[in-house]
């Protein structure tokens, strides 16, 4: 068995979320479906504080900070020992 920690992350300092996960090996691990840990996200979807609609003049403009936004937010995938993954579930 492996051991991953996967962070999802917006790019932003205190936004970042971190399961753990057991799987038989890497591609395992890999082949999760990354769209369950977005939905998952607490910050996939942006409120004011990183994309406020009261700072763009169209919806269009307002539109692509959102899409922006959401190009930032990523998925890391990163394997570790048991001891680390033990550790952390305490």
């Amino acid at each position: 068995m492996k051991y991953f920690k996967i962070t999802c992350s917006n790019g932003y300092c205190g936004c970042d979320e971190e399961w753990y996960e057991v799987a038989e090996d890497t591609a395992t691990a890999e082949d999760y479906d990354l769209e369950d840990y977005l939905q998952g996200y607490c910050f996939l979807e942006p409120d004011k504080r990183f994309v406020d609609p009261d700072d763009y003049e169209t919806e269009e403009e307002y539109e692509e900070a959102y899409e922006e936004y959401q190009e930032y937010i990523s998925v890391d995938i990163e394997e570790i020992t048991r001891e680390e993954y033990e550790n952390e579930r305490i």
